[in-house]
């Protein structure tokens, strides 16, 4: 089975009186539309997915995609007035393999992989899987502010997305509606139109949509306790040690220091960046220093380590890391460099997009014992922690 999905992000912040698009708020430190497009991707389910949003705010979208998601070649299409024409631009750039079309709102961004997986083995197997919680309140039909009717709770659902059905099934839907002047606010409604069966699965509670303060209150709530349960901590360390050489310069965390040798490398040799690097890919488990800037690379011939270093960090957040902390320590006779420590920590923590008090830059020596001792060259070793979302 090709399955699509459909991300509609092209809606606005007006109820919450915002100055920006709703799917651009964020959650521990997301915006809800990667948030959203990273759940999807990691269901594994989606051979395709296309976006719709505004025009003004695809190229937003597109580098928030390159920088944390794994790679996905996403569809970008422009939305329309209402959800319903956004769902019909949509459908045209649907590959046409596609046999199964998962519509989802971004601003429900906290969607769970389980609610996907079941909506589309749902649709899978009877053409239709919607999610749903049922009604918890009574509800009451009126008219002209008295009451009508009262509803019988356990027949009511409360609809939420993905919505996924058949493609042959949805593209009818819609052409009918159009045929028909109708504009419905799901796509569940277009599809009971036709006659066909709407299968409800199982939604969440806290799959809710973004709509007012109150929705961006609760989200805060429900992103942390996911946080919870989706965290992972690692631990890693990392050491690197370079020889002194004449006619280099001294670069220790980014910072040229006064000094009669350099360190000798095929890059800026930056010592302690490189022991920093080591940290992060060891408890990321994504590698080591050689295997992703290989020494006979000539792309990397004194390359600044900080440049590495930052390109580390967009790997990282790629697969879902956030750096909670990095400790560090150069060794090293002389020169002294204490002074420099609080440059070194700036630049680190600019490369890696996070906060200086969470980086830390020490430095010591071995009290004139072995090379190091002999002044012969320069090592450092570094520890961090990160947290797997």
């Amino acid at each position: 089975m090709n399955v699509c999905a459909v991300i509609l992000a092209a809606g606005s912040g007006k109820r919450m009186e915002l100055d920006t698009n709703k799917v651009f708020i964020k959650f521990d430190d997301q915006s809800a539309v990667v948030r959203c497009l990273k759940t999807f991707e990691g269901t594994g389910l989606f051979s395709s997915i296309v976006v719709v949003c505004r025009p003004e705010e695809r190229e937003i979208i597109r580098r928030k995609a390159a920088r944390y998601l794994k790679g996905n070649t996403f569809i970008f299409c422009d939305g329309g007035a209402e959800r319903q024409y956004s769902v019909e631009n949509a459908l045209e750039y649907v590959p046409e393999e596609a046999d199964i079309i998962a519509v989802h709102d971004a601003a429900r961004c906290f969607v769970t992989h389980k609610i996907i997986k079941d909506c589309v083995s749902s649709a899978i197997r009877f053409g239709s899987g919607v999610a749903g919680i049922g009604a918890t309140d009574t509800i009451k039909r009126t008219q002209n502010g008295v009451v009508t009717e009262t509803l019988k709770r356990d027949e009511l659902i409360c609809v939420q997305t993905p919505q996924v059905f058949r493609v042959d099934v949805l593209k009818k839907a819609y052409k009918k509606a159009v045929e028909d002047g109708f504009l419905g606010t799901d796509d569940a409604s277009l599809v009971e139109r036709l006659g066909e069966t709407v299968h409800i699965v199982s939604g969440s509670v806290d799959n809710i949509k973004l709509t007012t303060q109150a929705d961006v209150a609760e989200g805060e709530k429900i992103a942390e306790e996911q946080a919870k349960k989706a965290s992972d901590i690692r631990i890693g360390n990392g050491f690197d040690m370079h020889a002194f050489a004449q006619d280099r310069k001294l670069i220790l965390g980014g910072v040229d220091i006064p000094s009669e040798f350099g360190l000798d490398g095929h890059s800026d040799a930056d010592v302690l960046v490189h022991a920093i690097m080591d940290a992060l890919l060891g408890a990321s488990r994504l590698g080591d220093i050689g295997k992703l800037f290989p020494p006979d690379d000539m792309r990397f011939k004194d390359i600044s380590s900080i440049k590495l270093l930052k390109e580390v960090g967009d790997l990282l957040r790629k697969y879902g890391y956030k750096i909670v902390n990095i400790d560090s320590t150069v060794i090293m006779q002389a020169p002294k460099i204490s002074s420099y420590s609080v440059k070194m920590i700036k630049n680190i923590a600019q490369a890696l997009d996070m906060d200086e008090i969470y980086v830390n830059v020490k430095a010591t020596t071995t009290e004139y014992l072995g090379a190091l001792g002999r002044g012969e060259g320069a090592a450092a070793q570094a520890v961090c922690i990160l947290q797997k979302r």
